[in-house]
């Protein structure tokens, strides 16, 4: 969970990928719009940019299914040029609901996120996004980058904009193949990987469902021929791919 302090005085490294700048040096307060996944986060750093000569608008999580014409006017309405979404952003949902945004309003996003290198950021990137931090990032490096943004220069430079998109979509192909492996799978095949996938061994396999371990083996042989792999650690990193797609 993302938490409240993690907006430090002093950060620990610079975050910003596209070389040094100068911090823009207007004393005018730059308008944001500002969506956190958590309210009490979201009002601890609209304080924390206040302070910094930001007006952060924050605008509430969009609720799913909303419309792309309700994301841009909600968006337009605060009259900003730049985005921050705040928040784990940890399952596919959240994901989807905070790219249906970025994809929407045609803002400078900037993504702050508990893990900055998973491949799925790629998607937001290629969505528009501008650039992507950690939860973890301090204060003087988000003002930094806003600031930037702000000044109309770009957090990611090419190549890095080129490999995170180029990753993304390796890993939704690796995502699709898992889907179509084990599609191919039967009732009773899915119910022995996901046991595997929750650490149970074949004896215990056996015990819980009433049949020999002889039995459970070549279920698993079975599954592991329809994965197209060749150990049960790889099959239950198929099914991970899966789970976490939900």
């Amino acid at each position: 969970m993302t938490r409240p302090h993690a907006l430090a005085p002093r950060a620990q490294e610079p975050a910003t990928g596209a070389g040094s700048a100068p911090v823009e040096a207007s004393t005018t307060r730059r308008r944001l719009v500002l969506m956190a996944e958590e309210r009490l986060v979201g009002d601890t750093v609209r304080v924390a940019l206040r302070s910094r000569g930001f007006d952060a608008v924050a605008m509430p999580w969009p609720p799913p299914h909303r419309p792309p014409a309700e994301h841009r006017r909600q968006v337009r309405l605060t009259r900003s040029r730049v985005g921050v979404i705040f928040g784990d952003l940890e399952t596919t949902r959240r994901r989807s609901e905070a790219r249906a945004v970025v994809e929407a309003a045609p803002l400078r996003w900037l993504l702050v996120v508990s893990d900055p290198g998973d491949a799925v950021w790629g998607g937001m990137v290629h969505a528009g996004a501008a650039g992507v931090l950690p939860t973890s990032v301090g204060l003087d490096d988000l003002t930094l980058a806003l600031s930037m943004l702000f000044g109309g220069q770009d957090l990611l430079s090419a190549g890095r904009r080129r490999a995170m998109v180029e990753a993304w979509r390796r890993s939704e192909s690796d995502d699709r193949r898992s889907l179509e492996l084990t599609a191919r799978l039967s009732t009773r095949e899915r119910e022995i990987l996901a046991l595997l996938y929750e650490g149970v061994t074949v004896a215990e396999i056996a015990a819980r469902t009433g049949v020999s371990e002889q039995t459970v083996r070549s279920q698993v042989k079975a599954v592991l021929r329809k994965l197209e792999v060749n150990s049960q650690l790889a099959a239950v990193a198929v099914y991970r791919r899966v789970v976490d797609r939900r």
